[in-house]
């Protein structure tokens, strides 16, 4: 089951679990986005972006993970990594304990 635009929301900065190889890390949800339906027909969802950051010590690839929140269960999602979203002020490029943060992108069309 996909996530909805308002449930996402709700979870803006709440932690999220991620499972890799190298074990779970955890990303923070930044912002989540409804995108532009650009012609789509009714029937089909609007496009929900979904911004992670996390510390630079462990880079993810493009892939599909297992990522987990108590709200949401467990759920396999495809990840990217991307680049600080476009605001009206310059995102964070460090966290609290002065980390350099990547980012990385969920999208449901």
């Amino acid at each position: 089951m996909p996530i909805s635009y308002e449930q996402a929301r709700a979870l803006i900065g709440q932690p999220f679990g991620v499972y890799t190889q190298q074990g779970t890390i955890e990303l923070t949800l930044l912002e989540a986005q409804e995108r532009p339906r650009r012609g789509l027909p009714p029937q089909f969802r609007t496009p929900l972006s979904l911004i992670f950051t996390a510390p630079d010590t462990l880079a993810l690839n493009q892939g599909n993970y297992q990522v987990e929140h108590p709200s949401l269960g467990r759920r396999q999602w495809m990840m990217v990594p991307t680049f600080a979203p476009q605001q009206s002020q310059p995102p964070a490029e460090h966290n609290a304990d002065n980390a350099q943060l990547r980012y990385y992108e969920v999208l449901f069309s």
